[in-house]
C-alpha cells in the first residue's frame, strides 16, 4: 500500500519535471521591436520674389492749414459787414467783410496835404528870394566898383586941397555902407540852401505822415484774403472797434491736414532712400526734395462714415521733435480742395476736428519675400530642405507689417518656409511638409498691397 502511493506521488512529478524541460527546451529568445524614425507633418508657405509697397495706418483729427484772424490796425466805427458774416459762410478772395469809418482819418490826411502844400509854396517862394538876391548882389557889386572908383578920384582931389576933410570921411562912410549890403547879401544867400533843406525835409516828413494817413483809411477796409470759410464773428454793424482786437476768424478752404502720430520704427519702415538720394539731401535741398525722397503717399477715409469715402493725400512734413509721453512723432498729410470733392451722401466735405483713418505708403520695394511674424525664431526661419527635413536659415527682416515681415536677405525662390509650431524644433528631423492654402492667399493678397 505505502509502495502504490509513492508510485502515484512520483508519476506527477515526472511529468511536471517533463513539462519543464519541454518548455525550456523550445524557448525562444525575446523579439527585439525594430525602430522607425518620426516623421512630423508640418504646415508650409512655399515664397516667392514680390514687390511690396510699405504701409502704415494711423489716424488723426482734420486741421485747418491756415487760420486767418481779422485784426484792425486802427479803431473807429463799423459802417458796414458782409451781408452772410456767420459762422459758416463761405466767403471768395477778396470779399468785403468789415469797413471802418474812414472820416477822421480822411480829415487828417486833408490837413497833411494842405500842409504838403504850403511847404511847397515856400519852397517857391525861396526859390524866388534867392534869384532877387543874386540880382540884388549883382546891383550890388556895380555899384560899390563905381563908388570905388569915385572914392579914388576923391582922394586925389583931397590930396590936392579941393575937397576937405569932412567930405572924405562921408564918402568912405558910403562905400563902407555899400561893402556891408554886399556882404549882407553873400549871407543870406549862404542861408537860403539850410533853409531849402529844413524846408524839403519838413516836406517829406509830410508826404510820409500823409502817406500813413492814407494807409490808415486803406486799412479801414478788411477783405478775405483768400476763400475762406468764418469760423468766429465777433463784430456788429455801428459798433465801435479797437484796433489790435480779434474781429473774426476765418479757415482757408484751399486745403487741410491731418496730424498722424507714428512711432520712429513705423516712420523709418516707410522710407527708401537711395544712393542718389543720400547724395542729393548732403547738400542743399528744399522740403520738395525731401518730399520727393521720402516718397510717401497717403490715402483718407472716414472710418465711421455709412460708405467708405477716401481722398487722395499728399505728405508735408514731420514734426519738430518727439513727443516725450508717447515717444511717437507727428507726420502731417495734406488734402488739396476738399470742397471740391464732395459727393452727396458718399464724400461729405472734410471739415476740422473729423476723425480719419490715415493709411501711409511708402516706395516700392522689389525682390522681397513675405512670410507671416511667427515663423520667425531669433532671426531664423525653418525650412523643408530637398530631403524633406528641418533646415534653420537665418533671414533679414527689414520690416513688420501687421502680421507679416519683409525679408530681404536669407531666402530663395521656392523655399518652403514651416508655419506650424514645432516643438522641439531639432534640425535634420524628417517633416511631412502640406501647404497652408490660408496663408498662401494672405501673403498673395499682402503682395498687391493689399496688407
Amino acid at each position: 500500500m505505502t509502495n502504490r502511493k509513492r508510485f502515484l506521488f512520483i508519476i506527477p512529478l515526472l511529468c511536471g519535471l517533463f513539462l519543464l524541460y519541454t518548455m525550456v527546451s523550445n524557448r525562444k529568445g525575446p523579439k527585439r521591436p525594430e525602430i522607425s524614425e518620426r516623421i512630423r507633418t508640418v504646415s508650409i508657405v512655399r515664397v516667392e520674389k514680390t514687390t511690396v509697397i510699405p504701409r502704415v495706418t494711423g489716424y488723426g483729427y482734420v486741421e485747418p492749414t491756415e487760420t486767418w484772424e481779422a485784426i484792425p490796425e486802427v479803431s473807429g466805427k463799423i459802417i458796414e459787414i458782409h451781408p452772410e458774416l456767420k459762422k459758416g459762410t463761405f466767403v471768395a478772395k477778396g470779399d468785403l467783410l468789415i469797413k471802418i469809418d474812414p472820416q477822421s482819418y480822411g480829415l487828417a490826411a486833408s490837413r497833411g496835404r494842405a500842409n504838403v502844400m504850403s511847404i511847397d509854396a515856400q519852397l517857391v517862394e525861396l526859390q524866388q528870394e534867392k534869384a532877387n538876391t543874386e540880382r540884388l548882389l549883382d546891383i550890388e557889386r556895380q555899384a560899390f566898383n563905381l563908388s570905388k572908383q569915385e572914392f579914388v578920384r576923391n582922394q586925389d582931389l583931397f590930396k590936392k586941397g579941393y575937397l576937405s576933410a569932412s567930405e572924405m570921411d562921408m564918402e568912405e562912410k558910403l562905400l563902407l555902407a555899400q561893402e556891408t549890403s554886399i556882404k549882407n547879401l553873400e549871407n543870406r544867400l549862404r542861408l537860403l540852401p539850410s533853409q531849402e533843406k529844413a524846408l524839403t525835409a519838413q516836406k517829406d516828413s509830410g508826404v510820409s505822415s500823409l502817406s500813413e494817413l492814407q494807409l490808415d483809411i486803406e486799412k479801414t477796409v478788411i477783405r478775405a484774403p483768400f476763400d475762406c470759410r468764418i469760423a468766429e464773428v465777433h463784430v456788429e454793424l455801428d459798433q465801435y472797434a479797437s484796433a489790435g482786437t480779434t474781429l473774426l476768424k476765418a479757415i482757408n478752404i484751399s486745403a487741410v491736414e491731418i496730424p498722424v502720430q507714428l512711432s520712429p520704427s513705423e516712420f523709418v519702415n516707410l522710407l527708401t532712400v537711395s544712393p542718389a538720394d543720400r547724395t542729393l539731401l548732403a547738400g542743399e535741398f528744399s522740403m520738395d526734395d525731401i518730399r520727393r525722397v521720402i516718397g510717401i503717399s497717403a490715402t483718407v477715409r472716414l472710418p465711421l462714415f455709412s460708405k467708405e469715402a477716401t481722398w487722395d493725400a499728399q505728405f508735408m512734413r514731420t514734426g519738430e521733435s518727439i513727443d516725450l509721453e508717447t515717444g511717437a512723432m507727428t507726420v502731417y498729410v495734406a488734402i488739396q480742395n476738399p470742397f471740391d470733392k464732395i459727393k452727396p451722401s458718399e464724400r461729405p466735405p472734410l471739415m476740422p476736428n473729423m476723425y480719419c483713418e490715415v493709411d501711409l505708403q511708402g516706395s516700392p520695394r522689389k525682390n522681397r519675400f513675405v512670410i507671416p511674424v511667427h515663423t520667425i525664431h531669433n532671426g531664423h526661419v525653418y525650412l523643408v530642405d530637398k530631403n524633406r527635413r528641418l533646415k534653420k536659415q537665418a533671414v533679414t527682416v527689414e520690416m513688420v507689417m501687421k502680421d507679416m515681415a519683409i525679408i530681404g536677405e536669407g531666402l530663395s525662390s521656392g523655399d518652403e518656409v514651416i508655419t506650424t509650431d514645432l516643438v522641439p524644433a531639432i534640425e535634420g528631423m524628417l517633416l511631412t511638409p502640406v501647404i497652408n492654402e490660408g496663408l498662401m492667399a494672405k501673403i498673395d493678397a499682402s503682395s498687391k498691397n493689399q496688407m
